[in-house]
């Protein structure tokens, strides 16, 4: 009587020729090395857990991935930073990864990015405004008692928005690559 082959036995043969390259082997180490990385990092963000968590899971992770684990951390910790918000949780993380001094060196660079940012925002709303009253003004609405509210609302004012908080970012990032 002839063996009957369950599916796994099937699918075993089929691909026993099978592997993953040199690249793609890689590719799997950095995505599991990322996940190992953003796993605490979330929990830490929301406020589960505290900056000390956050270096001792760092720490744990395998002696030749912990350069590329903070690395990591740190860049996702610069996706988080918000020219709009607090970022004293981010700070407080990135202290605990490259110290007092580390975190110093953060804020001098972010800090003039931040006003800049919150300058040109500023101006953005008030050219918003000065459009929406041209426009209130085309069909014949118009005076002093007129206030145009620019807000988060309003479809094109927060795609600017947030195109520029991109762009804070982006500058941001390339302020620190030194540090």
């Amino acid at each position: 009587m002839a063996k009957i082959k369950s599916t796994l036995d099937l699918i075993m043969e089929k691909t026993q020729h099978l592997s993953l390259n040199e690249e793609e082997k890689d590719a799997l180490e950095q995505q599991q090395l990322s996940q190992r990385v953003q796993a605490p990092l979330v929990r830490y963000l929301k406020g589960e857990r505290d900056a000390n968590y956050l270096a001792h899971e760092l720490d744990l992770l395998p002696p030749e991935t912990i350069e590329e684990g903070k690395r990591l951390c740190l860049g996702l910790l610069i996706d988080r930073l918000s020219p709009l918000e607090d970022n004293q949780r981010v700070l407080s993380g990135v202290e605990k990864i490259l110290g007092e001094t580390g975190r110093e060196s953060w804020e001098r660079t972010i800090a003039p990015i931040q006003r800049r940012f919150l300058d040109d925002l500023r101006k953005t709303r008030e050219e918003a405004a000065d459009r929406c009253r041209k426009a209130l003004a085309a069909v014949g609405l118009e005076g002093p008692a007129l206030l145009p509210r620019v807000n988060e609302q309003d479809p094109t004012w927060k795609e600017e928005q947030e195109a520029r908080i991109q762009a804070f970012r982006a500058s941001v990032r390339a302020g620190l690559q030194g540090c």
